[in-house]
């Protein structure tokens, strides 16, 4: 039965989310909505034509506050809406065994304690084709990876996507624990994701070296703009994963502004454009464990996991590098070289360094990478905040 339930005070709000049915939408009216206790979506299970709604009656007007999350468990088709989130210590929301939920156009605005927390964290066994779009996240200064995807202890979550979000201000750096997305685990990167993060906007985000760090396989990073980040893309665990069509535009001042970073096996990289960054552009990096050509070692003890796997059939091509303080490098890690590996039709224009460099030998094929000149080269289209985030069209 559809019902449609007006709250405007935290103890209606949790009432509303215990008695509601698939296909009834929760109505916040403007205000505070501040508790220490978590609002439970439990074992509501839609379809797509009864979808919970939890939502905002005026866009950015209501405001979830104190120690509390929005957790989903064990449901399906749930939409959180039009929220602003200012929780301390806590995750705003977390999906948990959950499938087909959607967050959007929700600000993520913590308020900072100094302590260690995420913002979205999507869990638990079988969850997977949840969609998290036009929500903007940040400043965030405290530890803790904005998005968080860290599955069951086997398998990620599966077929999630992660689009037109708006990604910000977030640092000052620490050496680890504050990424934009952190898409899997150490412990179960051996799992296959099929997640896809595309059309999103990350500015100014210092907080580590690993802006997005996917730590599972076959997910495809797309059509993202990355704006003064100083950071990389990287694929620190999990083979097969797909980066196509990124533009990472720097100012050529601040440090560490970077490209990709590459571990594992049967990546692909191409038609990617990088301009004025100030660390490597694309690091196809050498490992200090070797997982072997098929990728998947009989037992790997979690030290293994954690290490950073050696190169097999890297996949780099028709990558645009402009200005930028290094081009293509490949293995700066010993002692294990990438190896099998492409390196194809790249362009690289107006740094003064070699197209390509090796610290150590490797078995890479090399074809037709160039020097170009720079009025050659087109820039792509740039995503803006108008693109991204709760206002945009």
């Amino acid at each position: 039965m559809t019902s449609i339930y007006r709250v405007s005070n935290s103890d209606e709000l949790a009432a509303a989310i215990g008695g509601a049915e698939p296909g009834s939408s929760i109505l916040l009216a403007d205000g505070v909505y501040e508790r220490n206790e978590d609002y439970i979506v439990e074992g509501k299970a839609g379809s797509d034509t009864a979808i919970l709604t939890i939502r905002a009656e005026n866009k950015g007007k209501a405001t979830i506050a104190g120690e509390s999350s929005i957790r989903i468990l064990n449901s399906a088709y749930v939409e959180v809406w039009g929220l602003r989130f200012q929780v301390e210590r806590r995750e705003s929301i977390v999906l948990d065994g959950s499938r087909h939920a959607r967050i959007a156009r929700n600000l993520f605005e913590p308020r900072q304690v100094g302590e260690a927390y995420s913002l979205l964290s999507v869990m638990g066994s079988g969850s997977g084709w949840n969609r998290i779009e036009r929500n903007a996240f940040g400043p965030k200064a405290d530890p803790g990876p904005l998005v968080i995807f860290d599955g069951d202890g086997k398998q990620i979550s599966q077929h999630d996507v992660i689009e037109y979000n708006y990604f910000h201000h977030i640092g000052p750096r620490v050496v680890n624990g504050l990424e934009a997305i952190r898409l899997g685990l150490s412990g179960i990167s051996l799992s296959n994701g099929y997640c896809t993060i595309q059309h999103n906007l990350f500015e100014n985000c210092d907080g580590e070296p690993e802006i997005i760090s996917v730590k599972s396989g076959y997910n495809t990073i797309r059509y993202n703009t990355f704006l003064n980040s100083a950071g990389q893309v990287t694929a620190r665990h999990g083979h097969g994963n797909r980066f196509h069509h990124n533009a990472f535009i720097g100012d050529g001042v601040k440090e560490e502004m970077g490209g990709f970073r590459i571990y594992g096996n049967d990546h692909h990289i191409a038609d990617n454009y990088m301009e004025n960054l100030t660390l490597d552009a694309l690091l196809i990096d050498g490992g200090n464990y070797d997982g072997g050509p098929d990728g998947y070692p009989e037992a790997p003890t979690p030290e293994e996991l954690r290490k950073h796997w050696r190169v097999y059939r890297a996949h780099v091509v028709n990558n645009t590098i402009v200005n930028c303080r290094h081009g293509i490098t490949l293995g700066k890690r010993v002692p294990y070289a990438p190896k099998q590996s492409v390196i194809a039709y790249n362009r690289v224009c107006g740094n003064g360094q070699p197209t390509i460099y090796e610290y150590r030998p490797s078995s890479a094929v090399c074809i037709n990478n160039h020097d170009t000149d720079v009025a050659d080269i087109r820039r792509p289209v740039i995503l803006t905040r108008t693109d991204v985030g709760p206002d945009s069209d």
